[in-house]
């Protein structure tokens, strides 16, 4: 079997979930035989590992490599470009299947899966409503979303949550989509399981998109709040979006900025030692799909707090789940493990545990197994 992947991201080259979602599944459909051809706007120099049975097809384009963002209008003169260039670029040849990524991806691979009339899935890892996260959405983006439901083979979504949504907001038919999770590879993160949960050397840590759907906003409060009763406790907030500049001010504004440090976007070694030198990590998103860094986390052996609209705690228990936009409860699951060792050490070890059961080699299983049944006998 051979598929064509579209997508907007495979690392060096991502920001985020995304890309880690393609570069795991990628590797994990490959090692039970799926050939994959994936295609990806060029907008990095660096080169790309792929393991073998892929072929990386990087879409040339004309505009400079800062429209690498998911902000403002150049997105879209990208995505446009993006999907121009693919349909030129295509190559049709042994591709039994087209799996698209997101609303970028699946914009630029629809019109080549009608051309060449070969089935198209879709996996929806975050909708405009997600991002938005109470914001007035992009009715440009919501209408891509829109239409894509209704002219796929096939929805993949990555917790029931979003599937919810997608009926709820889209009128999407339930019938047509599977709700496959993200998974994690625990032997990347089993040393950093060694932890001394006795001691208080380190910070809390926040590890995402520095956007509003992410409620960086909510951990910065928090940590205020926190800061008024314990003074001596750090925070860190590792990543990049367009909240950052105004955290940084607003740190500033409270008096936090010295034990509050922002560390911008980080990734492989960097990206361990964020979790190395952790107490708690901390996702208070206002709306998360699925929140792969949970997973993360947790096999890093870090006790987790995240929000109940956290798709991840569909299949993750051994956390702590706080209500969105509420800083003040934030605050106080923070200040509890601090205080508490023991709690800290057990939802540690016995996390670490469950998320070892949520495999990249399941994932790929299941999303073969899709495949299958949408090509029907052959």
């Amino acid at each position: 079997m051979k598929a064509a992947m579209v997508s907007w991201e495979y690392p060096p080259q991502f920001s985020g979930g995304l890309g880690i979602h393609c570069q795991e599944i990628v590797q994990a459909l490959t090692s039970i035989g799926v050939k994959i051809d994936f295609y990806l706007p060029a907008f990095k120099t660096e080169n790309f590992e792929v393991p073998e049975g892929v072929t990386m097809h990087h879409v040339e384009s004309k505009l400079p490599q800062s429209v690498y963002s998911y902000h403002g209008s150049e997105i879209w003169e990208a995505v446009k470009e993006f999907k121009t260039r693919l349909e030129d670029t295509f190559n049709p040849k042994g591709i039994d299947i087209i799996h698209a990524h997101d609303w970028m991806g699946v914009f630029a691979a629809t019109t080549i899966a009608k051309h060449y009339n070969i089935p198209l899935v879709w996996t929806v890892h975050s909708t405009e409503y997600d991002r938005a996260a109470g914001m007035p959405v992009h009715p440009g983006i919501l209408a891509i979303e829109q239409e894509a439901l209704e002219n796929v083979n096939h929805t993949i979504t990555v917790s029931k949550r979003m599937k919810q949504n997608l009926v709820l907001h889209y009128n999407a038919d339930p019938e047509n989509i599977s709700v496959i999770y993200n998974g994690i590879d625990p032997a990347r993160f089993e040393e950093l399981r060694i932890r001394d949960y006795q001691s208080m050397d380190g910070y809390i840590l926040f590890l995402g998109r520095v956007t509003g759907q992410k409620g960086p906003d909510d951990f910065l409060e928090a940590a205020k709040i926190v800061l008024a009763e314990q003074e001596d406790v750090h925070f860190k907030i590792a990543g990049d979006g367009d909240l950052l500049n105004s955290l940084r001010l607003r740190a500033k504004r409270w008096k936090i900025s010295n034990n509050v440090e922002f560390v911008g976007s980080v990734f492989d070694d960097k990206l361990l030692d964020c979790y190395k030198n952790a107490l708690i990590f901390v996702l208070p998103s206002i709306s998360e799909p699925f929140g792969i860094t949970v997973l993360e986390a947790m096999a890093s052996g870090l006790p987790a707090i995240i929000s109940t609209t956290t798709g991840a705690e569909e299949v993750v228990f051994n956390v702590i789940k706080v209500e969105p936009n509420q800083p003040k409860e934030l605050a106080q699951a923070i200040t509890t493990l601090l205080n508490n060792p023991q709690l800290r050490k057990n939802l540690g070890e016995e996390g670490a545990k469950e998320v070892l059961q949520l495999s990249w080699k399941h994932i790929a299983d299941q999303t073969r197994s899709l495949y299958l049944q949408l090509l029907g006998p052959r």
